[in-house]
C-alpha cells in the first residue's frame, strides 16, 4: 500500500508540473499605448487590441509556467497588407512578420521562446505597428525530432567531382555539425586572432567585376586570386554577387515618389532604386540590348568563375540573393521574372560555360521566390535578427517544413554570430552559417560570446594549420560604416552593402 501510494502521488506531482498549453486574451494584458476595441467582429474573448502606431506601443503578459520550449502562436488582425511586429520573451528580444490575410483574424507561429520555471514576461511590440492583437497561445513544445537524411545529389547532373564531395560532406554533417563561416578575409583574421579558431568557410563578393562597374573605374584587384589561394589552405569557399545593373544606372541624386531623397551613385548600381534596368522587360525580349547585356554580365562572372573550376574548386555559390526584399533590382519586378532570371543564369554557366564546380544556393525567405529543386543545392536563410542571440527557430521551421529531406538548410548570411548551443535545445540545426562584415559582423558580439560560439561543441571549423592562441579582444562601440563587404580593395569609392530597413 505504501509503495502504491507513493507511486500515486509520484504521478500527480508529474502531471501538475508538466507543461500545458498557455492562452491569453490580448484585452487582458497590460496595454502601453494602444487601447482595447470590438469593432472588427470574430473576436475571441471581449475584444482585441489596437492602436499599435508608436515605437513604445505593446502588450505585455506576466505569468508562472514551468521551464521548457514552447511554440508563440499569435492571432491578428491587419487592415491591408503585411505587418512587422516584435516580440520579448525574459527581455530577449526579436522581430517577425505578420502574413497578409483577407479574413478578420489569421493564426502565426511567431517560433519557439525558452520559459523559465516560474514567473515569465512577453510582450508584443509595435515592430511596423498597424496591426490588431487578438490572442496569445503559447504551446509546450516536444523534443525535435531528428531531420530526415537529404541525399547529396547535386542539382546539376554534371557536377565535378569535388562539388559532388563538398556537398556530400556537408550532408553528412548536416543534423550533428554546424560549419562556421565569415565573409571578407580580415574579418575571418579577427575572429582567429579572437578565438584561436579560423572559420571554415570564407565568403567573398564578385561586385567589383560586374561590367558597369569596371566601366566606371572599379577594380577588383585579384579578388579571385585570393580567395583561390584561401581554398588551397583548406577553406570552403561561399561567393554571393552583388550585380550592379547592366544599364540605366542613375548616378545621380533624385526625389522619388514619396517625396524621399535618394542618392543613387553608379556604385549602388545593384540596388533598386538606383537603376532604371527592367528586367520584366529585358527577359521579356530576347533580341534586346537588354537581354544581350545580361548575358554580357554573365559570361564576365562566369571568367572568374572558371579560375577556380580550372583548380578544382568547389564554391557555394549564391547568386541573386534577398531578391524577396525588392531592395536588389533583381527582384523589383516580382518572383516571377526572378525566377527566370535565376534559371537563365544557371544554364548560362552549366550549360554555355560548362561550370561545373558550383553548388547552387539560394536565400531568401518568402517561399514563393524560390527556383525549384532542379535548379537548387541548398535554401539559405539572410537574417538581421535585432537580437543576434535570436534563434531564428520561426524561420528554421517554415523551412524546414518545406526542404525537410529534400536540400540542406543554411544561414546564408547572418548580422552577428549566431548563438549555435542556443539554437540547438530549440531544434534549429542549420548546415552552415556565414556573418556579415563590419559593424554587423563578428566585431558587434562581445568577445566572450564570440569565443563561446566559435568553441561549442557543434560548431566545426577549418581545420588547425598552425598554433593559434587567442588574443584579448576589446570590446568596440557599434560604429556606422560607408565601407561595403571590403572583399577587394577597389580605386574607387564602394557603396554600403547595409540590407534597407536592417
Amino acid at each position: 500500500m505504501i509503495a502504491s501510494a507513493t507511486l500515486l502521488g509520484l504521478v500527480a506531482a508529474l502531471s501538475v508540473s508538466a507543461p500545458r498549453p498557455l492562452h491569453f486574451e490580448a484585452e487582458d494584458g497590460r496595454l502601453t499605448g494602444i487601447r482595447v476595441a470590438a469593432e472588427r467582429a470574430g473576436f475571441t474573448g471581449s475584444g482585441y487590441v489596437t492602436g499599435f502606431d508608436a515605437p513604445e506601443d505593446g502588450v505585455t503578459f506576466t505569468f508562472t509556467a514551468p521551464a521548457g520550449l514552447y511554440e508563440v502562436r499569435l492571432r491578428y488582425g491587419l487592415p491591408n497588407g503585411e505587418k512587422g511586429y516584435d516580440l520579448t520573451v525574459n527581455g530577449a528580444r526579436r522581430s517577425g512578420m505578420f502574413p497578409a490575410t483577407t479574413a478578420p483574424y489569421a493564426a502565426t507561429s511567431a517560433g519557439k521562446v525558452e520559459l523559465q520555471a516560474g514567473e515569465n514576461t512577453l510582450t508584443v511590440g509595435n515592430g511596423w505597428g498597424w496591426f490588431d492583437l487578438d490572442a496569445v497561445d503559447l504551446i509546450p513544445v516536444a523534443a525535435p525530432a531528428p531531420l530526415r537524411r537529404v541525399k547529396p545529389r547535386p542539382a546539376d547532373p554534371l557536377a565535378s567531382r569535388e562539388a559532388r564531395a563538398l556537398l556530400a560532406r556537408l550532408t553528412g554533417l548536416y543534423g550533428h555539425k554546424t560549419l562556421s563561416g565569415q565573409y571578407e578575409p580580415a574579418e575571418s583574421a579577427f575572429i582567429r586572432d579572437a578565438t584561436g579558431h579560423t572559420p571554415a568557410i570564407l565568403g567573398g563578393d564578385l561586385m567589383d567585376y560586374s561590367p558597369s562597374r569596371v566601366e566606371h573605374g572599379a577594380a577588383p584587384q585579384g579578388t579571385t586570386e585570393r580567395l583561390l589561394a584561401a581554398a588551397k589552405t583548406g577553406r570552403i569557399l561561399t561567393l554571393s554577387w552583388h550585380w550592379n545593373a547592366p544599364a540605366g544606372l542613375r548616378d545621380t541624386t533624385y526625389t522619388d515618389a514619396q517625396g524621399r531623397r535618394i542618392e543613387a551613385p553608379w556604385y549602388r548600381g545593384f540596388y533598386t532604386d538606383a537603376t532604371t534596368f527592367d528586367l520584366e522587360q529585358a527577359l521579356a525580349r530576347p533580341d534586346s540590348r537588354e537581354y544581350r547585356l545580361l548575358l554580357r554580365d554573365m559570361d564576365a562572372i562566369a571568367g572568374e568563375l572558371k579560375k577556380l573550376d580550372a583548380a578544382k574548386v568547389p564554391v557555394l555559390w549564391r547568386p541573386l540573393h534577398e531578391a524577396d526584399g525588392a531592395w536588389f533590382w533583381w527582384g523589383a519586378k516580382g518572383p516571377e521574372p526572378f525566377r527566370r532570371l535565376w534559371r537563365l543564369l544557371y544554364e548560362r554557366l552549366t550549360a554555355h560555360h560548362r561550370l561545373h564546380n558550383l553548388i547552387w544556393v539560394w536565400s531568401g525567405e518568402k517561399l514563393d521566390w524560390y527556383p525549384g529543386d532542379a535548379f537548387v543545392d541548398i535554401a539559405g536563410v539572410d537574417a538581421y535578427p535585432k537580437d543576434p542571440r535570436d534563434p531564428l527557430s520561426a524561420l528554421w521551421d517554415t523551412f524546414l517544413h518545406r526542404f525537410d529531406g529534400k536540400k540542406l538548410i543554411a544561414l546564408t548570411e547572418i548580422g552577428g554570430v549566431p548563438d549555435v548551443d542556443r539554437m540547438r535545445r530549440y531544434g534549429v540545426r542549420w548546415s552552415y552559417f556565414v556573418s556579415w562584415t563590419g559593424d554587423l559582423g563578428p566585431r558587434k558580439v562581445p568577445p566572450e560570446r564570440l569565443r563561446a560560439v566559435y568553441g561549442s561543441p557543434w560548431v566545426m571549423n577549418a581545420p588547425v594549420t598552425r598554433s593559434a592562441a587567442p588574443k584579448p579582444v576589446a570590446s568596440s562601440p557599434v560604429t556606422r560604416s560607408v565601407a561595403p563587404k571590403p572583399v577587394a580593395s577597389s580605386p574607387v569609392k564602394r557603396p554600403s552593402l547595409k540590407k534597407p530597413g536592417r
